[in-house]
């Protein structure tokens, strides 16, 4: 059983951080440690913060082993691209010559970084980094010059 051997002051800070700390989840780590400082052990904490027994442990030893530090961490799997070591020459390639479609971008990076990317993928990269894609309208069919120099001259004269 984990023994409460807390000053008075690391009470105060629990009662404290348990209601102002700006994440959630380190509030709720905070709610399990005010009762273990008030001498409660964990499977008595476990109900009063609807949490497992097992939690309770955890987060008592994190606290024991490294203190405020280490119960204010929270540390999450962020995957980052492999693209994202190479944003500023594909920025720099995309702003010359804007791609026409995912699979053209696709293709470029492949030939610029040598990293193969499936289109959705590219997509996805290329909104990261602000670019979107646009629909091109359609090209309007060719239109007569004399019969719009005429249209020009009846209705844009001036009366």
């Amino acid at each position: 059983m984990l023994r409460a051997n807390y000053t008075e002051e690391e009470r105060n800070t629990f009662q404290q951080l348990r209601y102002s700390y700006p994440d959630e989840r380190i509030m709720r780590r905070f709610e399990m440690l005010w009762p273990h400082g008030c001498g409660k052990s964990a499977p008595e904490i476990a109900p009063l913060v609807r949490q497992n027994p097992y939690t309770v442990r955890n987060v008592i030893k994190m606290y024991k082993n490294g203190g405020i530090e280490l119960v204010t961490k929270i540390e999450s799997n962020q995957p980052k691209s492999e693209l994202e070591n190479h944003r500023a020459s594909i920025i720099e390639e995309f702003t010359l010559r804007p791609p026409a479609s995912s699979k053209e971008a696709a293709a470029r990076i492949e030939k610029l970084t040598g990293i193969k990317r499936d289109p959705d993928r590219v997509r996805i990269f290329m909104t990261k980094i602000g670019m979107k894609f646009r629909k091109t309208a359609a090209i309007p069919a060719k239109a007569d010059l004399e019969k719009q120099e005429e249209f020009k001259k009846k209705c844009w004269s001036l009366k």
